[in-house]
């Protein structure tokens, strides 16, 4: 079986091979460029029942309401298929207590975004909302599968009132098995256990002999990232890390572990924020001193898209 060694990190400085596929800077590298469609087409293929997508294009990632007093909405990945259908993909690291709700929101975006206006017509293309959890959601104690999936249906019988709308769960700690008994022809273990280890890796395992593997392994290497990238990516990594160190500190203290994670998780998400906010802060500046929209998603992680919205 592959050897897997435990990473360290210094402020500016990481010395594993591999991403952490669970960390937003490191996740948008891999699945969220046009030059990995493969492996966020092969992955979402796995994932979505009753469809196969043959290509895709990242589209605009960032929702305005119709509502102009109502909260936009960042997504961390938003596709649109070869047939028309919208795939939200959201990745979410800490437990959230009205998550589902969020999920739902989420969702309203992509499908009133299609409905232009003043029509007299509702029709939309199909809406998927794909959420991978590094934590168990509370709506669905006691269910032992990794994947969830809800669609309109009737309660009593069952009968599916559309297909339009797809909300998925992954739940990630649900998913338990062993590198040595991934079978070698699945490909959803497979990305759920990358997931989980991907920065521990030394080298890709030879218990992963698929080609989606190689390219996956490829597309995470730490050093497929430009300067700037790394530098974010060991931002956010040590970021997460003090936030962690924070909590065991204060349970280890003996203070109420509601309050600790509570204050240690509401100062990460404030910091993503504002990390967040003083990336569009940099790309706006760029462009305004002329600066091409490619070179500006090089250096702020933003997708061309997002620039050319400013």
């Amino acid at each position: 079986m592959s050897s897997i060694n435990l990473i360290t990190m210094k402020p500016d400085k990481y010395d594993g091979k591999y991403v952490d596929l669970l960390n937003d800077c490191g996740f948008k590298h891999v699945f969220g460029r046009d030059a990995n469609k493969d492996i966020i087409i092969a992955f979402l293929n796995e994932i979505i029942p009753d469809r196969t997508i043959v290509d895709l294009e990242h589209i605009r990632n960032e929702q305005t309401p119709m509502d102009l007093k109502s909260k936009k909405s960042v997504f961390d990945l938003y596709c649109k298929t070869d047939d028309g259908s919208r795939i939200v993909v959201e990745l979410q690291q800490k437990s959230q207590a009205d998550y589902v709700d969020r999920a739902i929101y989420y969702s309203a975006f992509p499908i009133q975004n299609q409905v232009e206006s003043g029509t007299t017509t509702y029709t939309f293309n199909a809406v998927y909302v794909v959420n991978i959890l590094n934590f168990k959601l509370k709506e669905l104690e006691g269910n032992p599968d990794v994947v969830s999936v809800f669609r309109f249906k009737e309660i009593k019988k069952h009968t599916e009132l559309s297909s339009k709308y797809t909300l998925i769960f992954i739940e990630l700690p649900k998913f338990t098995k062993e590198l040595g008994k991934i079978e070698h022809n699945n490909i959803l273990d497979g990305f759920f256990y990358c997931f989980k280890h991907m920065q521990l890796f030394k080298n890709k395992p030879e218990e992963l002999k698929q080609p989606i593997w190689t390219r996956l392994f490829n597309a995470a290497q730490f050093a497929a990232m430009n300067k700037h990238e790394q530098l974010e990516y060991i931002k956010e990594m040590n970021t997460e890390r003090d936030i962690r160190n924070q909590i065991s500190y204060a349970r280890e203290c003996g203070k109420a572990e509601g309050i600790a994670e509570g204050k240690a998780e509401g100062k990460a998400e404030g910091l993503s924020e504002g990390k967040a906010e003083e990336k569009l802060n940099i790309a706006k500046n760029m462009k305004q001193d002329g600066v091409d929209s490619a070179i500006i998603a090089k250096y702020t992680c933003l997708s061309v898209e997002e620039i050319e919205e400013l």
